[in-house]
């Protein structure tokens, strides 16, 4: 469980997935992996219209069917190749030590549970390649962050190295864990924290508090902020307002915060973020 695994598929967001994956694959020492994986081709299948058309046209429709898929298949599979040779160069150049390629066959989702026991930190972009808007969301990247449990860092298409990081704290007790785990993560290593929470009722100060006092503690410059309004405006906007290069947050309970990662918040954090986001595991 030491590599850095690339997820890159020919989309605006595939540089900056790379550029990404190598500033952790160099915080972390750490193997760099661009994956890249080919979904399977849907195969031609014979139907039920011998009633209207012959039996001899189907057959011959089908063939060519056959041959245009495979004629296909094997285009992306070159440009697969040339894609992650490119990577590779541009990896190495960039000063990533242990840079290696891997191209699966297979679904996304798929390939990945396949390569959970390899895995440290899994980069991946915020748009797949079919997009609408710069605020698009990749058709994968939520059921990837359900699948994974491993850390993820889900990136824009342009990226530049974090000198800042915000954390979302709620106080319960994953949210505590997270405070541990960024304590002492290199990822993390040497850049202040933003240390924010959602404090309607007030309960929560004593957790906030001592959370600030952990990360203090293990020689973090911390910046301690209670925020107010919906949980995802919120977190934007102060953002935005203090240049936070990172937002990091963890696999929150039945809380305000994990409703960002359930339902409609999680498009609202993910598609109109601006910077990477991490998500601790």
């Amino acid at each position: 469980m030491n590599n850095i695994i690339a997820c890159i598929d020919g989309s605006r967001s595939t540089i900056s997935t790379c550029e990404a994956a190598a500033w952790v694959a160099k915080k972390l020492a750490a193997p760099l992996v661009l994956f890249h994986a080919l979904d399977k081709t849907t195969r031609p299948v014979a139907s039920e219209f011998s009633g209207q058309i012959g039996l001899g046209s189907q057959e011959e429709l089908l063939e060519e069917l056959a041959e245009l898929d495979e004629t296909r298949s094997k285009i992306m599979l070159q440009h697969s190749h040339k894609m992650l040779e490119s990577a590779h160069e541009w990896a190495c150049r960039d000063g990533v030590n242990d840079v290696s390629k891997l191209q699966r066959h297979g679904s996304l989702i798929e390939s990945l549970s396949d390569l959970t026991s390899e895995l440290r930190v899994l980069v991946i972009g915020k748009s797949g390649k079919q997009r609408n808007t710069d605020n698009t969301i990749g058709s994968q990247l939520e059921s990837v962050i359900r699948a994974v449990h491993e850390h993820i860092l889900v990136v824009n298409d342009h990226f530049t190295a974090p000198t800042s990081y915000m954390i979302a704290f709620d106080g319960s007790p994953i949210s505590q864990k997270l405070i541990e785990k960024a304590t002492q993560t290199p990822l993390l290593k040497g850049l202040p924290c933003h240390l924010t929470t959602i404090d309607e009722s007030g309960n929560k100060s004593q957790a906030f508090a001592q959370a600030k006092q952990q990360l203090q503690s293990a020689g973090v410059k911390v910046t301690a902020t209670r925020l107010n309004g919906p949980v995802d405006e919120a977190l934007l906007n102060y953002q935005l307002q203090h240049q936070v290069g990172m937002i990091v947050m963890g696999a929150y309970g039945h809380s305000k915060l994990r409703q960002v990662f359930v339902g409609s918040n999680t498009t609202q954090v993910l598609a109109n973020s601006k910077v990477p986001l991490l998500l601790i595991r």
